[in-house]
């Protein structure tokens, strides 16, 4: 009798964590405004080295949904331009409907091993995120998505107000 109950409640516990059927719909819903984000996107751009120097390059953002429409992923290559197998930065993150915090999440890797969680703010063909530091410093990026073109920008605000771009990045449909 106590296999039976252990393995019905191995059975249902993913039906009693997910919810009642058919909840995907709201949290697929609140990932509505980003939906126009899924697809392969391919363009160029910048970002600033750390001793001040811009490095070019070649990127290629591919996005697709998963868990049903309830996340985002989102893989970020970026080359020297004209040299695909020379990356200057590898990327993923997640942008998720966190329905217990009732807030967007950005969920970031890189290839250098670094990674995150940040509140991720969504509007019409639009989202930005960021991260605060120490002192006061936060760094921001802001992406408009809008009429088949991504526009990314990071910046580093100090705690003066003092904003210091370090990324663009213009892609094109594909």
């Amino acid at each position: 009798m106590r296999l039976c109950l252990a393995v019905a409640a191995l059975l249902l516990s993913p039906a009693l964590l997910a919810g009642a059927p058919g909840q995907p719909a709201p949290i697929a819903n609140k990932m509505a405004p980003l939906a126009n984000l899924v697809g392969e996107w391919r363009g160029s751009g910048w970002m600033m080295l750390p001793d001040g120097t811009r490095q070019p390059f070649e990127s290629r953002e591919t996005v697709t949904k998963r868990l049903s429409g309830a996340a985002l992923l989102v893989e970020g290559r970026h080359w020297q331009p004209g040299k695909p197998d020379a990356l200057v930065h590898d990327a993923m993150a997640m942008l998720t409907w966190d329905s217990r915090a009732n807030a967007y999440r950005f969920r970031s890797a890189l290839a250098s091993g670094m990674s995150g969680d940040f509140p991720l703010e969504v509007g019409p063909d639009r989202f930005s995120w960021r991260m605060d530091l120490p002192g006061g410093t936060r760094i921001e990026y802001t992406t408009d998505f809008s009429g088949g073109t991504w526009r990314e920008r990071g910046r580093r605000i100090a705690a003066d107000g003092t904003a210091t771009d370090f990324f663009e990045m213009t892609l094109k449909r594909q």
